[in-house]
């Protein structure tokens, strides 16, 4: 049951990062083909890609992590001793939680600290596209907390430089 639902999180939030760099691809691709045609863009393209390409990586954050999808140093996870090994490994994943609960909180809190203050391009409260961390990092909290203290999948020696 726990595994289903960490899937299905899993899954919608990467369904929703793609979308959000499809966007991002349109968007640039539009902004670059105005810039052709018509000699310029509007302002605010830049300001909207890049807001949704940060939106496309917090989203997507918590679903990498618990595939062992991001880059890490896993050296003690597989060469330490068995008991010392479970002990690291029940660290990461106690820091991973702690720290994305905290990041968590701190993100809202600062979502309702910058709504005063309007974007340049978009003209919008700074809150709409900040609001998107404390998403980011509830998911990434959600996700290890769902995963547990067990290993993360190990990058195989193909992919090693």
């Amino acid at each position: 049951m726990i595994a289903s639902l960490r899937t299905w999180i899993a899954r919608l939030t990467l369904g929703v990062s793609a979308a959000l760099v499809a966007w991002v691809t349109l968007l640039i691709l539009y902004g670059v083909a105005s810039r052709y045609f018509l000699g310029s863009s509007p302002i605010w393209f830049d300001e909207l890609a890049r807001y949704s390409i940060i939106g496309a990586a917090m989203i997507g954050i918590g679903a990498v992590w618990i595939e062992g999808g991001h880059m890490r140093v896993g050296i003690l996870e597989t060469k330490a001793p068995k008991q010392l090994r479970q002990a690291i490994i029940f660290y990461q994943w106690c820091l991973t939680v702690a720290l994305a609960a905290a990041m968590t909180w701190f993100s809202y809190k600062y979502v309702g600290q910058v709504g005063f203050f309007r974007t340049q391009g978009l003209q919008i409260s700074r809150s709409w596209p900040v609001s998107v961390m404390p998403v980011g990092f509830g998911l990434l909290c959600l996700l290890a907390f769902l995963k547990g203290p067990y290993p993360l999948r190990q990058p195989n020696e193909d992919a090693e430089i």
